[in-house]
């Protein structure tokens, strides 16, 4: 009989990768957790969408009926605390046997980031309604730099980082970990402190897309101010941008440099390189 997984954030940048691997593969039904399942088109025959949203209980307790595992991927909102206990209250109604939750690293830490802070809450929630669970706890994504934090149309990357260095991860990684967790036994009960295989300055970062796009990338250190004031000036909400500033700073004072070996001893593979997410990527860099 084929296991059935829910993927929630399933469009998103994590839940679209765990999709991705999920799709096609043998033994598994997989139901992608999306706000209109007629919006969006599955290839996979294995692949059904479902209509799910945070604000409407009856579709995530639908969602989660008859289910083996979930791939949880709490939304980034001011009220994710809140968005996630409506969740945990409609899988726990609907008997889910084992959640995989998207976490953040540095939910242990004696004075966490502000957001993991609001996972650790999340995590203790989970564990509260006594449903089997296991933790992904990544640092930064290297897809980040394909993103907000690309470099401008000038060519320079600014962020109040200092030459602080962080373990950054490549989402590909954190599906290949989540699949492992979703379709195996013996991951029950775990928390994964995740990161790439080494710990980068952001100096080092602008050299290498650089390198792999053809381009001239530089890194400029600016005040935290100065930061703010970007981001809002962008009309980035302020509660956002607060998180941001949070979390750069928890890099700056170099709590984002540790190296763990969870990818390969969770698949058995090397996490991927900075380099080589740099080269599988360089068009979009050289298009900017």
């Amino acid at each position: 009989m084929a296991r059935t997984i829910l993927v929630t954030g399933a469009t998103g940048t994590v839940g679209g990768q765990v999709l991705l691997k999920l799709a096609g593969r043998e033994g598994v039904d997989v139901r992608a957790a999306v706000r209109d399942p007629r919006s969006v088109a599955m290839a996979a025959a294995n692949v059904t969408p479902v209509k799910f949203s945070y604000e409407d209980a009856a579709t995530m307790q639908s969602a989660c009926a008859g289910v083996d595992a979930v791939f949880w991927v709490a939304p980034v909102t001011q009220n994710m605390v809140e968005l996630a206990s409506a969740f945990l209250a409609a899988a726990s109604a609907a008997g889910v046997p084992h959640i995989v939750k998207l976490s953040v690293t540095g939910v242990d830490d004696p004075t966490p980031m502000l957001v993991a802070q609001w996972h650790r809450d999340m995590e203790a929630a989970l564990r509260a309604t006594g449903i089997p669970w296991t933790s992904l706890r990544p640092g930064g994504f290297m897809q980040n730099f394909l993103g907000n934090a690309a470099p401008r149309p000038d060519g320079n990357m600014y962020a109040p980082l200092g030459e602080s260095k962080t373990s950054y991860i490549d989402v590909r990684d954190i599906a290949n970990v989540a699949v492992h967790c979703l379709t195996e036994p013996g991951h029950i009960g775990k928390a994964y402190e995740m990161t790439g295989p080494e710990a980068l300055t952001m100096t080092q970062v602008a050299a290498i897309i650089g390198e792999v796009s053809g381009r001239q990338i530089q890194f400029v250190d600016i005040p935290e101010e100065a930061a703010r004031q970007a981001m809002l000036g962008a009309k980035m909400p302020s509660w956002m941008v607060e998180m941001i500033l949070n979390i750069q700073a928890y890099s700056r004072n170099g709590h984002a440099e540790a190296v763990t070996s969870t990818v390969k001893d969770v698949t058995g593979n090397a996490p991927i390189t900075f380099r080589q997410f740099a080269w599988d990527n360089a068009k979009a860099w050289q298009t900017r």
